[in-house]
């Protein structure tokens, strides 16, 4: 029997060129240890993705178009050589292996909001069946009641997973594969690790859409989706004068606040001093390369505050007088004076869930501008700003 699979044949017909890759896969689970694809499997690229670095999507070219593969790599901080291959097959399949998933999905649990936000970019929410941390998400799709809690990592109530019947279980990692995910294998339910926050390119995190387009049947869409978005953003971070282009002159940023009287300042190539800097901003706490946080005291802090032209995402603050409440000194800082504070938090919801790292994941266009609006509010007058808001 010959199996049509629509993603392969539009991709084919349109937009990629595939080079075939050999080796062994597995089935759902790491590289090695679950099995692998039959000997007469080859593999070839059907989407290379131009910013992300934790996904591929790969396409059987040997046996009748059965077969897609979403490889994720190392979807974990810390993870090394470490790969999980999700073979799908459309659903016009008359048969399905063990480890195999079937799409388009029609219904699946979100472990993260993340995952909510790709979804509704695709215009498919309503294929959310269960969502972890219900409260903390911004996504009106998710508060109708349709929508079952479902727990979080190490307190998932397993009893509604299994009676949702959900097609596909969207799961971050943390430091290593969790029990619960073999709990998960176990009862029976694919469950699909999705490495979006580990990509430090902002234009990367958005570019997960991508699978979530393959997954839901929506391959072309989500890419021509991404294409939008990357257009616009390209388009804003030319609007950063390339006199600019080093931190000579630019405004002086800096991120976060205390937190038990020390300050973690993210690494020069996390995702938010990125987005500093592609909005034409000086990062005050530059100086390890890599994207980890780390820790520096107060007083070390609080010299570099002295030379802020703008604070940016202090907390939890609504407000100054929040602000100050934290820490009486703050009162003092010429950048509190002067109401040069911008939070992120414009937009949350009553439990304290930020859609900035929501739906701002697949919309970066959109935080960049309002990036450039708090920076440079001369290069971007129309824009009102969105995620961000002044503390007043």
């Amino acid at each position: 029997m010959k199996f049509d699979n629509p993603i392969l044949r539009t991709i084919r017909a349109s937009i990629l060129s595939c080079a075939v890759l050999s080796g062994v896969v597995s089935c759902g689970g790491p590289s090695g240890e679950r099995g692998g694809a039959d000997d007469t499997t080859a593999w070839a690229p059907i989407y290379r993705s131009r910013y992300a670095e934790r996904f591929e999507l790969l396409g059987d070219t040997l046996n009748d178009d059965r077969s897609t593969l979403l490889r994720v790599r190392n979807p974990w901080q810390g993870a090394e050589n470490t790969v999980y291959d999700y073979r799908l097959v459309p659903d016009t399949a008359a048969t399905v292996r063990e480890g195999e998933i079937r799409y388009p999905i029609r219904s699946a649990v979100c472990m993260s909001s993340t995952h909510v936000a790709f979804l509704d970019a695709l215009g498919e929410v309503s294929v959310v069946r269960g969502a972890s941390g219900i409260d903390f998400i911004a996504n009106p799709a998710v508060h109708t009641g349709a929508v079952k809690e479902v727990g979080y990592d190490t307190n998932l109530d397993f009893e509604t997973i299994v009676a949702l019947r959900p097609d596909v279980v969207f799961i971050y990692g943390v430091g290593g594969e969790h029990t619960a995910v073999t709990k998960l294998r176990q009862l029976g339910l694919p469950v699909v690790y999705i490495a979006d926050y580990l990509e430090n390119d902002p234009l990367g995190r958005a570019e997960w859409i991508v699978p979530f387009g393959l997954l839901t049947g929506k391959l072309n869409e989500a890419i021509l989706y991404f294409n939008r978005i990357e257009a616009r953003y390209r388009e804003l971070a030319t609007r950063i004068p390339a006199s600019d282009s080093s931190a000579v002159g630019r405004p002086k940023v800096m991120l976060n606040a205390p937190y038990r009287d020390v300050w973690y300042l993210p690494g020069d190539r996390s995702y938010m001093a990125r987005l500093v800097r592609e909005a034409g901003g000086d990062y005050l706490g530059r100086g390890t390369d890599n994207d980890a946080s780390r820790p520096v005291s107060a007083e070390h802090a609080w010299v570099l505050m002295q030379e802020a032209d703008y604070w940016l995402a202090p907390g939890m603050a609504q407000n100054l007088a929040q602000l100050k409440a934290d820490n009486h000194r703050f009162a003092g800082l010429p950048v509190v004076r002067e109401g040069r504070v911008f939070n992120n938090n414009a937009r949350i919801t009553p439990k304290g869930g930020s859609d900035f790292w929501e739906s701002g994941v697949v919309r970066p266009d959109r935080v960049l501008a309002d990036m450039i609006r708090i920076l440079h509010p001369e290069l971007l007058p129309e824009h009102e700003l969105y995620y961000f808001h002044r503390l007043k």
